[in-house]
């Protein structure tokens, strides 16, 4: 039995040498008490948190009051590093106070859902698909669906990596939501917070962008066969 793999892990073990991706595979199949985070992990939270309620009430003065909410505990934190991970999510914070969040979001009314927690199984491998926000538009019987997650690494995601989890939310909800709405390529969005990128899996679909996430469970599969 292979444990839930977080896309961003999957991403890492693509720029690991031989030896250590087969100890990363094998410390899959240890059996672990929780499930890893997602989303750059838990030291993006504070960044990730206030993109994710100004994209839902596509108001950017939601980035302003988180500001101050970081700010009010940056200033009454001691330790060093805890000091520099409040620093960042801040410096990300800021570049975002007067972005307009409705350049991500499709026209007209945007209704959000309760996110399955059911992850995406490819070739027996289990990804842990965690996006921000899924969401309905459109009318009738042409309602989409979409997603949208917002991730951060220091080591740098390159677009085929943002790719990966664009491609990994088009499959999630074409498993999930697809008898009910039409899944829209344009909206299965990832966003890199730290360089402001934005990658759709429509661009993988028109060849802007390489696929990489097939062929990087197909790596993964060879050290767990």
């Amino acid at each position: 039995m292979v444990n839930k793999i977080a896309l961003k892990k999957l991403v890492e073990f693509g720029r690991l040498s031989e030896k250590r991706q087969a100890n990363f595979a094998n410390q899959l199949k240890v059996p672990k008490v929780t499930s890893p985070t997602e989303g750059g992990g838990d030291y993006w939270k504070r960044s990730t948190s206030g993109l994710s309620n100004a994209f839902k009430d596509n108001d950017s003065t939601r980035i302003a009051e988180k500001i101050e909410a970081v700010v009010s505990v940056y200033q009454s934190c001691n330790n060093e590093l805890t000091k520099k991970m409040y620093e960042r999510n801040l410096d990300i914070l800021h570049n975002y106070v007067n972005f307009d969040f409705a350049n991500l979001r499709p026209v007209g009314e945007v209704k959000f859902l309760t996110k399955s927690k059911e992850p995406l199984t490819i070739d027996n491998v289990p990804l842990q698909i965690l996006p921000h926000h899924v969401f309905i538009f459109g009318k009738d019987e042409h309602v989409k669906v979409g997603a949208i997650w917002f991730v951060a690494w220091l080591e740098r995601f390159s677009k085929e990596d943002l790719g990966i989890y664009a491609e990994a939310q088009f499959n999630y909800l074409s498993n999930v939501y697809a008898k009910q709405y039409v899944v829209d390529p344009r909206y299965c969005m990832t966003v890199d917070i730290l360089t402001m990128e934005t990658v759709s899996y429509d661009e993988i679909l028109q060849g802007e962008i390489k696929s990489r996430l097939q062929s990087s469970v197909d790596s993964l599969n060879k050290y767990l066969n």
